[in-house]
Order: C-alpha cells, then sequence, then structure tokens
C-alpha cells in the first residue's frame, strides 16, 4: 500500500508538457550513462571523451523531459562539475537547409544556456558577437529590398559553425569548464528540409571534426522510435556517432515510481492500495502519458484518503470518457473508413494479431499506415496490436455507437 502523509491539497501531475525532473521515474540506465560520463569527462583533464546519447521514442514517452532531467542532473548530481549546457528545440522552420539549421542551432546555443560555473567576461563579450553576426545574417536573408541592401550593407562575415564553435570551446575552456553538454530535441525535423540528408552528413561531419580538434561537446538528440532505419537509409554514417536509448513504456515498477514519487515529494495525503497500481499499470500498459494523466485525474475526483481497488473501478468510466475526449476522438479521426473498420476489428483482440486474422483485403498495407499513424504497433513479425489497452477499450465502446 502507499502511503503519503501531510500538507493540503496539490496536483502534481501534468500530462499537457514536460515532467518536472523532481518527478523523474526510472530509466536508470539511461540516466547513470549520462551522469557517469558527465563526471568522468570533468574529473579526467580531457582523457575521457563525451559519449554521444541518442534517446528514441514514440511521442508521450518522456523524450523531452529526459533532456530536462539531464539539465537537472547536471546541476544537482556532478558535484563541483564546471559543465555548460544548452538544450535546443527544433522545427521544421529551423531545419529548411543546413545554413539554417547551424544558424538556429548556434544562435539558441548562445542564447539558451546553462552554466555551472559563472561564465567570463570574454564569453560573454564572444557570445554577444557571434548573435550580432547571426542577427546581420538574418536580415539579409529576409530582405524584401535587396537592392538597398547592397548600398547600405556593410560585407556579412560567413557563418562556419565549426569555426565558431572551436573558439568557443577555446573561450569556454579558458573560463574553467571542462564539458559543454547540446542537446538537439526532435531531429527527425532535419530530415524534412531540402537535401535532408545532407543536413545530417553536415551535422556528423562537424561533430567529428570538433572532436578530433580536443574538444569536450557532447551532443544528445531525440527523435521516434522509427527514426533509425530512415536515417540509415538516408545518412547512415550519423548513428554510428551515438549511443542509442529507447524509451519504452514502464513496467510495474516505473509504473509505481510514476504514481508514488509525485505524491511523497509534495507530501500529499493519499493512500493507494498495491491493488490499484497493478490496475493502473494494465489499463494503461505502462505508457507514461496516460499513467500520467489518470493520476490527475484520480487525485482531481480523490484528493485524500485510501483509493481502493472498488473505488478505482468506478473512477474509471469518468477517466475514460475524459480520454476519449482529449485523445482517442482525434486518434479515430485520423484514421480513413476502411482503417477504422480494421482498428474496430482489432479491439475485439485481447493480444496482438496477425494479417490473417483480420477480414478485408490489403490488410498488411493498412496496417503499417496505422503503424505510421501511431495507432498501432508491430510487436513482432507478423504481429500488431492496438497502440494502448485504453485506446482498445474506447474503440469497443465507440464501435457500438458507430
Amino acid at each position: 500500500m502507499t502511503k503519503m502523509t501531510a500538507r493540503g491539497f496539490a496536483n502534481p501531475y501534468n500530462a499537457q508538457g514536460p515532467t518536472n525532473p523532481k518527478y523523474y521515474a526510472n530509466r536508470e540506465e539511461l540516466l547513470s550513462t549520462f551522469i557517469h560520463n558527465v563526471i568522468a569527462v570533468s574529473e579526467s583533464e580531457g582523457i575521457t571523451r563525451p559519449i554521444n546519447i541518442s534517446v528514441m521514442g514514440s511521442w508521450g514517452m518522456g523524450k523531452t523531459s529526459t533532456l530536462l532531467k539531464f539539465r537537472d542532473m547536471i546541476k544537482s548530481s556532478s558535484g563541483n562539475a564546471q559543465i555548460f549546457s544548452a538544450y535546443v528545440s527544433l522545427s521544421p522552420a529551423s531545419c529548411t537547409d543546413s545554413e539554417t539549421f547551424f544558424v538556429y542551432l548556434m544562435e539558441s546555443v548562445f542564447r539558451q544556456y546553462e552554466s555551472t560555473v559563472a561564465l567570463p567576461q570574454k564569453v560573454l563579450d564572444f557570445i554577444r558577437e557571434e548573435l550580432n553576426v547571426f542577427e546581420k545574417w538574418r536580415i539579409a536573408k529576409i530582405s524584401m529590398n535587396p537592392e538597398i541592401e547592397r548600398r547600405e550593407r556593410l560585407p556579412l562575415r560567413a557563418v562556419n559553425f565549426n569555426e565558431t564553435m572551436l573558439r568557443f570551446w577555446e573561450k569556454l575552456q579558458c573560463g574553467g569548464v571542462k564539458l559543454a553538454v547540446i542537446m538537439l530535441d526532435d531531429i527527425h525535423y532535419a530530415l524534412l528540409g531540402q537535401g535532408n540528408a545532407r543536413l545530417l552528413y553536415d551535422l556528423r561531419t562537424a561533430m567529428q571534426t570538433l572532436s578530433a580538434a580536443d574538444t569536450q561537446y557532447m551532443f544528445i538528440i531525440t527523435g521516434p522510435v522509427d527514426l533509425y532505419p530512415v536515417i540509415r537509409d538516408k545518412a547512415e554514417p550519423f548513428t554510428r556517432l551515438f549511443e542509442r536509448f529507447d524509451l519504452k513504456p514502464f513496467d510495474i515498477e516505473g509504473t509505481r515510481q510514476l504514481i508514488e514519487r509525485p505524491l511523497f515529494t509534495e507530501c500529499i495525503r493519499l493512500e493507494i492500495d498495491e491493488a490499484v497500481v497493478y490496475r493502473i499499470y494494465q489499463i494503461t500498459g505502462g505508457h507514461p502519458y496516460f499513467l500520467t494523466l489518470a493520476m490527475r485525474d484520480i487525485l482531481d475526483m480523490k484528493r485524500e484518503g485510501r483509493l481502493t481497488l472498488a473505488r478505482f473501478e468506478r473512477l474509471r468510466p469518468e477517466l475514460i470518457r475524459h480520454f476519449a475526449r482529449i485523445k482517442f476522438r482525434d486518434d479515430l479521426g485520423r484514421a480513413s473508413n476502411t482503417e477504422r473498420k480494421l482498428l474496430f476489428q482489432m479491439a475485439v483482440f485481447s493480444s496482438a494479431v496477425a494479417p490473417s486474422e483480420l477480414d478485408g483485403s490489403g490488410t498488411v498495407r493498412l496496417l503499417d499506415r496505422l503503424v505510421k499513424k501511431e495507432l498501432v504497433v508491430k510487436v513482432a513479425r507478423g504481429k500488431y496490436r492496438l497502440y494502448n489497452p485504453l485506446f482498445r477499450e474506447y474503440l469497443k465502446n465507440a464501435r457500438l455507437t458507430e
């Protein structure tokens, strides 16, 4: 039985954004790999080199939350290590071509950074000068009157990622910084722009150049779980620069941590029976988003006391209605009529199914389309299941009203 005691009502569960680092649950191997390397690099006077990490996972698995946890660990768990870090959120607009990408990357690094040590004035002056260069580059790129610009503009200094980051590392190193961590969230957008493979090739070359120059940059990327096969097809050498970690649904222990940690941290007065923890795990499939959403709703409906399995089952229909309103209706709406029929068929099965068990023609093609829409998961060769048990329960009820 999980028991929390102390202060008044609060609801720390937030499914609409990244998890607060103090509530972050599970993923011990990933967190351990990261912080051990951070400390080793910081303490070895250049002998230990940074490892690059890729964090892959489907939506709602906690990729962005993991990056924020890394930043928190740099501040709270790295001892007295002197570390510079920057979080860069990518978008399609920032990845239209290599030049746009690298300017955006450097500008984000120089604006959205944290450091465990006060940066010397020389570093701050360097950052200010480079931001000025990027601003002039942007004005030149979007100018609507090239003739006036040619007449009034001074020649622009070329923007060179390798040169700029090499010079930046020299200044960081003189200021006592031992490691610079660059986190790129949603790297898959780099495959959407013009010459998308070239962008990743250019980034790979830049990373290798910086490493060969004995800089201590650690690069971390996030992306969807099916990204690696796409990258291998378009820019295979890029994947070899990273140690890959896949974020998967939690097991029962991870589920327990996600449920209990916010309650303990905020001293919320609630008792949750172990049978309820296991039931929540069963119906959510351990999916972090649905676990968080379920706990938010549960805490709103029962703020204190003891939550038994019988009481939870009475709350469960309201959970399903809420999930349907904010997620499942949109999910079903993204499927074509033919795909919807297939989803309804799959909802009848309690386990993974083979295409031969489903009626209709072109079943494999339809299933692959549903996998790309993240409504179906391919669990083994020739075996598929709906992406979440709650979605299955919603489809069983929705079928009755179709």
